[in-house]
């Protein structure tokens, strides 16, 4: 490609990222659809609406056709990274936290004698994917500890977790006091649980639930298992391929639709709970 420069530089600028994650998001879609990487990036570029004829170089004849041919294979979710909008109490956006800068200098990763390229560059890449689901598995928590408070009171954990919950919780609440020089998880017991456990209190009280704020308990157990894979991966500090990523936006994205949709029956049910039973939020 005589252009390739302006080609990836419009990419990185449409995409807002930086030329390892435009790598990594290629080598995901050339992966997903046995091709070269150069294609994968001609294919990224008419998905996302940009002229092959300008800044696409000397294709060779029928590369065009060929490129056309793939756009209905790459997923949406390629073409643009997820909308970070946080739940917050009063269904606002949230503003953003101060970031937290760290007192110890800590040395340059680029100079670690271990690792190479590639793995610095899958590094970065997963950078968004991190606060991707961080996010979400936040909201998620948030979400479900609030419904359950509204309408157990707030010692909720006791009324409707399953006892198997609350022995692990317990456990691990007691390893935090055993390793009292190190900051606990959290304040709060749902914290203490795994992502693919809060199906299990989900389940106990989907009463609370179901049909009100998820469709079914189905729903939502298939809904977990498909983030926990992937947030499994990139929780032991490995890449996604960007079929996962993919996935991982798709989830994301119902996410946010479903809160944004139910935030004022959240708020409704914590209104009609007796004063002692929920503080109030926002």
């Amino acid at each position: 490609m005589a252009r390739n420069g302006d080609l990836r530089k419009l990419l990185e600028k449409k995409l807002n990222v930086k030329q390892a994650q435009l790598y990594h998001i290629a080598k995901g879609i050339a992966d997903s659809l046995s091709i070269p990487t150069s294609d994968a990036m001609l294919v990224l570029a008419a998905k996302n609406r940009i002229n092959l004829h300008k800044y696409g170089g000397n294709l060779p004849a029928g590369k065009l056709d060929q490129i056309r041919g793939l756009l209905p294979y790459v997923a949406a979710a390629a073409t643009q990274q997820p909308a970070q909008v946080a739940f917050s109490g009063n269904g606002k956006r949230a503003a953003a936290r101060p970031k937290r800068i760290s007192k110890v200098k800590l040395e340059n990763a680029e100079n670690d004698p271990i690792l190479d390229r590639a793995t610095l560059a899958d590094i970065e890449a997963m950078v968004p994917m991190y606060r991707t689901l961080s996010q979400l598995e936040n909201s998620m928590r948030q979400f479900i500890a609030r419904i359950l408070k509204a309408k157990h009171g707030m010692d909720w954990w006791d009324k409707a977790a399953p006892r198997g919950l609350q022995e692990t919780v317990a456990k691990r609440t007691a390893d935090d006091q055993v390793n009292a020089w190190h900051q606990k998880r959290s304040s709060s017991p749902i914290d203490y649980l795994d992502l693919d456990q809060l199906k299990a209190l989900v389940r106990t009280a989907q009463n609370d639930f179901v049909p009100a704020f998820f469709p079914s308990i189905e729903w939502f157990q298939v809904f977990v298992d498909e983030i926990y894979r992937s947030r499994c991966v990139v929780c032991h500090m490995n890449p996604l391929i960007q079929t996962n990523i993919d996935a991982v936006s798709v989830r994301f994205n119902q996410w946010e639709r479903l809160v944004k949709a139910k935030v004022a029956d959240v708020k409704e049910l914590e209104n009609r709970a007796p004063a002692a039973t929920v503080t109030s939020v926002g």
